[in-house]
């Protein structure tokens, strides 16, 4: 398992551990603090328990520091080789952000943006005095090229174990360090490290950290970059190009998944509505069978009350047998006969007659004698042999006459083709006869 997590540009921060990891809650200065995390180099001693004094002029790294770091101090303001106003020159989200216009300038013709602010000023003397140790054990200056500035406001004998100072011009490999290592020597500092961007110095009064100090971060200082290192770029592009790519796949997988809950809703509620149907036909079944029962019973009543009329019916059978077998029954035939015509005759006087002339009629006729006797006195009244014939040929006693008649005044009968008939007709016979005529014209047509 490692032991430290870098959060420095250039490793400063492995280096420093190397010399410094000994000492428990140490202190520290960092002049040009910047962020409280990217590119700190004060991080790695946070964590492991040190505290210290941020001094940045910038206002949002400022503000950023005191939000991370709330037991700490931060003094927002420039280090220089006087007290008062500087104008500083600020270009957001870098640490490129300088005293020197000249170098502002060529970062403006670069491409940055560049916002000029006063800003207030104090020397390297004033933030030695806001340490409240007796010991500070190392101070990081990064200034942007004013490093001259703040080593010339170093009056006092305020002696940090070691000494990081960026030696490059900003952005470039040339040094820089011709104009101020003379100063730095003659205050008892001894030259240990460069690291391609940051010379290392370590006090005469603790040269035994000069070994230390004498390689570049390697293997056995035991420790991995923090992500938001340069460092990181291609794993950082590849993470990012694999989050992408599992956030498309899991974008796709929740996309899925909702179709399949969607799909799932809708099975549930195809259940649901068949579960009901099912409800509703248990409930008819239910009916069914208690209307099915109800049935059976009625059936069982109705079984029961028709073989009932069945066994009265046959003993009203047997019993009308038994009458119509009777002496009795025998003996009153005629009586009743007549009864009935009695009732007949009452009730359906003219019908009864009729059928009384029918048959007679019948009876006669059967005697072929007494018939010609009777027809030849009957044909003296032409109007009653007319009516007789007519009731005779509609029973079928006698044959149909060969042409219709039409009795007219008494005693008269004329045939339908002697024209000389239909004027003995009274009016309504004549239009009767007229609408005969036109039906039987049509029939023939």
């Amino acid at each position: 398992m490692f032991n430290l997590i870098s959060y420095a540009q250039n490793f400063e921060d492995v280096i420093l551990w190397r010399a410094l990891g000994q000492v428990r809650e140490g202190t520290y200065i960092d002049i040009g603090a910047q962020s409280p995390e990217e590119h700190s180099v004060s991080r790695l001693f946070y964590l492991k328990g040190w505290r210290g004094v941020h001094v940045e002029p910038a206002a949002y790294y400022a503000q950023a520091l005191r939000e991370a770091r709330p037991d700490e101090q931060v003094i927002q303001a420039a280090v220089s080789d006087e007290s008062g106003s500087l104008r500083f020159y600020d270009i957001p989200d870098t640490g490129l952000s300088t005293l020197e216009v000249d170098i502002a300038e060529r970062h403006a013709q670069a491409g940055f943006h560049v916002s000029e602010v006063d800003v207030p000023a104090m020397t390297l003397d004033e933030v030695f005095e806001c340490v409240a140790a007796q010991q500070v054990h190392w101070l990081k200056i990064d200034v942007e090229g004013a490093e001259h500035q703040v080593i010339a406001g170093w009056q006092s004998g305020h002696r940090p174990w070691i000494l990081v100072i960026e030696s490059t011009r900003p952005l470039s490999p040339e040094p820089s360090h011709d104009g101020w290592e003379p100063m730095v020597l003659a205050k008892g500092y001894t030259f240990a490290y460069f690291d391609g961007l940051n010379r290392f110095y370590v006090s005469d009064e603790h040269l035994e950290l000069l070994s230390a100090l004498a390689c570049g971060p390697n293997v056995f200082d035991d420790f991995v970059l923090a992500p938001q290192s340069s460092f990181c770029a291609a794993a950082n592009a590849v993470a990012a190009e694999r989050h992408a790519q599992l956030h498309a796949e899991l974008t796709q997988a929740s996309m899925q998944a909702q179709e399949l809950l969607d799909v799932a809703d809708a099975q549930r509620a195809a259940e649901s509505a068949l579960e009901r149907q099912v409800e509703m036909l248990s409930e008819a079944v239910e009916g069914y069978k208690e209307d099915l029962e109800r049935a059976v019973l009625h059936g069982h009543a109705l079984s029961g009350e028709i073989h009932r009329r069945d066994v009265e019916l046959a003993r009203q059978q047997a019993l009308m047998q038994e009458i119509l077998q009777s002496k009795s029954w025998r003996i009153t035939h005629p009586l009743r006969v007549s009864l009935w015509y009695i009732g007949r005759a009452v009730r359906q006087p003219k019908v009864l007659a009729r059928e009384t002339l029918v048959r007679t009629m019948g009876a006669i006729l059967a005697r072929p004698r007494l018939g010609r006797s009777l027809n030849r006195a009957v044909r003296l009244v032409p109007f009653l042999h007319a009516r007789l014939r007519l009731l005779a040929s509609d029973r079928g006693i006698v044959a149909a006459h060969p042409e219709p008649v039409l009795v007219g005044g008494l005693g008269q009968v004329q045939y339908f083709g002697d024209e000389s008939g239909v004027e003995l007709l009274s009016l309504r016979a004549r239009q009767f006869y007229e609408r005969l005529s036109s039906a039987s014209n049509n029939r023939k047509e």
